[in-house]
């Protein structure tokens, strides 16, 4: 009886455990991606693959955020080199990555995270002070 009862806590803990590791890999992409976007950017071009393409107000700055290999990805081009970073958290799976353009100022992501069986559907609208939105087509 005590086992089964550990047992079924222990569970029950795990499946917390994967949640909240969700939200926080839900909140720290956001948290990124809107700093990014809505106020270091000046301005933004959604390419065809997917990808958000910004150049910095910082000068001679370009942001690249993709999604590749179950997460995200961004990769940083500056005078001095190129270099990649994650986005999301290595323990969280992301698909479903989509950007759309709603409007010259607005912008919409959207993707799903997932975590031992449990799965998290995001989407986010971020205003772009700094910028205006262009797609490739």
């Amino acid at each position: 009886m005590v086992f089964k009862a550990t047992g079924t806590a222990g569970l029950s803990f795990g499946c917390l455990q994967d949640e909240l590791q969700l939200q926080e890999a839900r909140r720290h992409i956001l948290a990124q991606l809107e700093k990014i976007v809505c106020y270091d950017a000046q301005s933004v071009r959604l390419q065809t693959d997917g990808k958000i393409s910004c150049r910095m107000l910082e000068g001679c700055k370009q942001v690249t955020v993709y999604s590749d290999k179950q997460g995200i990805y961004q990769r940083t081009r500056t005078n001095k080199g190129t270099g990649v970073n994650p986005v999301s958290l290595e323990e969280v799976g992301v698909f479903g990555w989509q950007v759309r353009r709603c409007s010259p100022q607005m912008l919409c992501v959207s993707f799903d995270l997932y975590r031992n069986g449990r799965s998290m559907r995001v989407t986010q609208y971020f205003i772009c002070y700094s910028a205006r939105i262009t797609d490739d087509a």
